[in-house]
């Protein structure tokens, strides 16, 4: 270790990590800006400002490294393909938020410096868990993107802020050991923290300590479960979601949920891959739950963030179906297939629900309420409003012309290619649930007359912004995805 660290230069860093580096910078500038600076100069949106500046920097700095590879502590922390386009959304997710968020600030009292810099620090975490090859750098990166997450989940001064954050800390909490005494199995097991070391020694031992195995799989499949939201692991959800500031409430359903996602695949691709079939079934049984009980208990909600939360279950289950059909049929071309369709609905997810999010902001400020009712008579008082939160339901339900249409397409399509067609029925019938409920928030928004006298509602520009840059990814990746899934398909993914 000794020899390794002296023969590493800041030039190696800077190759393999220049976008958590610039974010790193940007949140200590940050913490030592709000310990020195005033309270009217920190009013001025500076934060905000420079955690813009560096995000944009962050995602130029990432896409600049295609075609590279590179690694850090003998293989540890990679630099390839897959990490570069997760690193890419994390930092176009984040700078969505951000600007979100600075119109969010305006109206609602939080602490913007905290805000700000843990905001960056937790997008760090969520590079370094797409990056991460040994299970000792993949557990650093975790639990800073989830203490982040955990404190800003419970910035708001109310009781039900204090309830979510510390439900989804204790939850949290839990996954996180179950996550770590899993890893334990495996390195008693292979002796190493290296994914791809530990991978080819499993591959050798599994039969004689399949048992021993399996419990290390199984705890942490629960942990990562509880990350991304997946039934039954997702009760923290509904409450952490309603807690949470609302630009909050959409970082953790964007960029926590692909963060969970990019973790999977690096653990089980790499450590498990060669015994797919073996525990297919529970990839299988809880895609298939968490699609039904999440668009299930989204109906019955009455509160927009609560829905929204469910809904969120519901699109992990989706995003669940291409880890179930590497089950079936695993090689190459399948690997590459399901990473492709499982990141443009990741993609195409996070800029619908952000753009609901912004929407819901605009409503509940002015209604102050987070009812669904409040969104009545919306096409009355902003038509470009209505209209984009119309798009972005749609799309979530997966209906034509939407980005939301074209990823269940993929992963319904790979789900019919491995011979899962119950599980590409399973999607269809699901989405149909998932309209009765968005059809009530349409029904409100365009037939039904406005409470309290019908005047207008107006968009700050930085909720325009948000709402424009939402809504022309989501109609643009749906009339044209050709142009993202050639790029995709394209991709030499893990540097094969």
């Amino acid at each position: 270790m000794t020899s390794v660290l002296q023969g590493l230069t800041f030039g190696d860093l800077w190759r393999v990590m220049a976008p958590e580096l610039v974010l790193t910078a940007a949140g200590f500038l940050l913490m030592l800006l709000d310990a020195v600076l005033p309270a009217r100069v920190k009013r001025l949106g500076l934060s905000s400002g420079i955690a813009a500046v560096s995000l944009v920097a962050a995602g130029a700095l990432a896409a600049a490294r295609f075609g590279e590879s590179g690694s850090l502590g003998q293989g540890s922390y990679v630099l390839d393909e897959y990490a570069v386009v997760f690193k890419i959304l994390f930092a176009g997710i984040t700078l969505l938020i951000v600007l979100l968020s600075a119109d969010y600030h305006r109206h609602v009292e939080l602490p913007k410096g905290e805000y700000t810099y843990l905001l960056l620090f937790g997008t760090v975490g969520a590079m370094v868990m797409a990056s991460s090859l040994d299970l000792i750098t993949l557990f650093v990166g975790l639990e800073l993107l989830s203490v982040s997450s955990y404190i800003l989940a419970g910035l708001r001064r109310s009781s039900k802020s204090a309830e979510g954050a510390m439900k989804y800390l204790v939850i949290g909490a839990i996954a996180s050991a179950c996550i770590l005494f899993g890893m334990s199995y495996v390195y008693g097991l292979t002796g190493t923290t290296n994914l791809g070391e530990a991978g080819f020694i499993l591959a050798q031992i599994w039969d004689a300590y399949r048992g021993i195995i399996l419990i290390g799989l199984v705890l942490m499949l629960a942990g990562f479960s509880v990350k991304i939201a997946a039934v039954p692991f997702h009760m923290w959800a509904p409450d952490a979601y309603e807690g949470a500031p609302t630009p909050i409430t959409a970082f953790l359903a964007a960029a926590s949920k692909a963060a969970g996602f990019a973790m999977l695949v690096r653990v089980f691709l790499y450590a498990f891959s060669l015994h797919f079939p073996e525990w297919g079934g529970l990839w299988i049984a809880i895609a298939a739950l968490t699609m039904v009980v999440g668009n299930l208990l989204a109906i019955v909600q009455r509160n927009a963030k609560r829905m929204l939360a469910y809904s969120s279950v519901g699109q992990a289950g989706y995003l669940l179906v291409p880890f179930a059909d590497l089950t079936r049929a695993y090689h190459g071309g399948n690997v590459f297939q399901s990473m492709s369709a499982m990141y443009f609905y990741l993609a195409a997810y996070a800029l619908m629900s952000i753009g609901a999010f912004a929407v819901l902001t605009v409503v509940t400020r002015h209604a102050d309420s987070e009812d669904i009712d409040a969104f009545a008579g919306l096409y009355r008082r902003e038509p470009r409003l209505a209209a984009a939160m119309g798009v972005f339901l749609l799309g979530m339900a997966g209906m034509p012309v939407t980005s939301g249409f074209v990823g269940k397409f993929l992963i319904a399509l790979g789900a019919i290619n491995t011979g899962y067609y119950w599980l590409a029925a399973l999607i269809f019938l699901t989405s149909v649930m998932a309209f009765a409920y968005y059809f009530g928030i349409l029904r409100r928004m365009f037939f039904q007359e406005p409470y309290g006298g019908g005047e207008p509602w107006k968009m700050s520009p930085a909720v325009a912004v948000v709402v424009f840059l939402s809504l022309a990814g989501t109609i643009g990746l749906g009339v044209a995805p050709g142009l993202v899934m050639h790029g995709l398909s394209g991709l030499h993914w893990f540097g094969q």
